[in-house]
């Protein structure tokens, strides 16, 4: 399952990487945000893109370097259940966002979730 884990969570935080690398307006299309300055772009591109990126490596080296893979779960169960905390205090205070958020935190639940028992088991 600790595989598994890493593969799935690893994998989306690449490819969402890239697309916000490669394409930060396409993305920011879908929850209706504009991005209308090169700072906007910049900050899409380092935040969502190269971050990603970064995170997704980290993810990924649990499976590519079995002796990290405890260390690679517990940074899914941390980053995961703090972005999906963050989406839950945003939901309170700001409202219910667009499905496609709605989608994500739920992706980012059920992984930390799954980290967490891939690291009770270990």
């Amino acid at each position: 399952m600790g595989r598994f884990t890493l593969i799935g969570a690893g994998a989306m935080m690449v490819v969402i990487g890239a697309l916000h690398l490669l394409a930060p307006r396409m993305m920011m299309e879908a929850p209706g945000i504009a991005l209308t300055s090169a700072n906007h772009l910049h900050v899409i591109r380092a935040a969502y893109g190269g971050a990603y990126l970064g995170i997704g490596a980290l993810f990924l080296l649990g499976v590519a370097a079995p002796s990290q893979q405890g260390a690679s779960l517990r940074a899914v169960a941390l980053i995961f259940s703090g972005f999906a905390f963050g989406r839950l205090v945003s939901i309170i205070a700001d409202g219910v966002p667009v499905p496609l958020y709605l989608g994500v935190l739920a992706f980012e639940i059920v992984f930390a979730a799954l980290a967490l028992l891939s690291l009770r088991r270990a």
